[in-house]
């Protein structure tokens, strides 16, 4: 799940398309966190029931992959900038879903003020400010 497209940075080595808006803090419209596990569970479930009647795939592996266990928190755009994400975090932990999230530590401040998560990536992308350019 994306609760953020935007990045406040624009690397070349990333494997983005640089579409998205770039930025270190929200200024766009947001959805709430509420909407967008629900509509992420349904896109899930719609995709589940896809499979049902496709050869080779068991019943029992099918009615599994109903149940979502991990949440991704870094496909596109940077998460920690989401303002609700305690929130989203909250609620996914709620649902017994483990949290995995990746950030680059540009707002150290935030990770301090975040939520614990399952499992916390840092990138570090370069030793130094210079040697990020």
């Amino acid at each position: 799940m994306t609760p953020s497209m935007a990045c406040a940075n624009k690397c070349v080595f990333c494997w983005r398309h640089h579409k998205n808006p770039v930025g270190t803090e929200w200024r766009w419209e947001m959805d709430q966190p509420e909407q967008i596990i629900s509509k992420a569970i349904e896109n899930h479930h719609q995709m589940i029931k896809q499979m049902k009647g496709v050869p080779g795939v068991q019943t029992k592996r099918f009615l599994e992959g109903f149940q979502i266990r991990h949440c991704a928190l870094s496909l596109v755009g940077e998460p920690i900038i989401y303002p609700e994400i305690n929130k989203f975090i909250g609620l996914l932990h709620e649902k017994r879903i483990s949290s995995f999230m990746v950030t680059n530590a540009q707002f150290p401040d935030r990770i301090q003020l975040l939520t614990p998560v399952t499992q916390l990536y840092i990138s570090v992308d370069a030793a130094t400010p210079e040697s990020l350019k």
